[in-house]
């Protein structure tokens, strides 16, 4: 299956339109610039096909590993969303732990969510100033959260 999106085609190829390498994917300017009409005269035309790739949170949780506590990331980048998605994550797949952030402050806030419970971590201005990694907080408290989980299996 090939992946349609709704971005302009090419007039001479009628081939997908991309952005030009040196333009990031936010720029306006990708719809004016197609990397085939623009590589023409250097007789290289380069194609990208794109293919959808399958969910395989779905298939670890119920068939691979049961019993596996698996954690998932929700990063978005509306950040009024980003609670009801990782908590319909929760319930589509059933597994035990979602991190959820928003894209603006993914180095300085995440929240994670269970079941159960919903914990913050936010590095205060210090840490950030002293260059603290919010992943350290993130792997301390899974930790705890992991430990927590394989007692309770036992």
């Amino acid at each position: 299956m090939h992946f349609r999106a709704s971005r302009p085609l090419c007039r001479a190829t009628r081939r997908l339109r991309l952005p030009a390498p040196s333009l990031p994917w936010s720029s306006p300017l990708w719809r004016t610039i197609c990397i085939c009409c623009r590589l023409r005269p250097r007789r290289s035309i380069r194609w990208i096909t794109m293919k959808m790739v399958p969910k395989m949170l779905s298939p670890l949780v119920k068939d691979w590993a049961p019993k596996a506590f698996i954690i998932s990331f929700k990063l978005e980048t509306d950040p009024s969303i980003i609670l009801d998605r990782a908590r319909n994550a929760l319930e589509v797949y059933r597994h035990q732990v979602v991190i959820a952030n928003s894209i603006e402050s993914r180095r300085s806030f995440v929240v994670i969510l269970t079941k159960d419970s919903e914990t913050k971590i936010l590095l205060s201005e210090e840490e950030v100033e002293k260059g603290v990694d919010i992943e350290d907080k993130i792997v301390d408290d899974l930790q705890s959260r992991h430990t927590a989980f394989i007692h309770d299996k036992n």
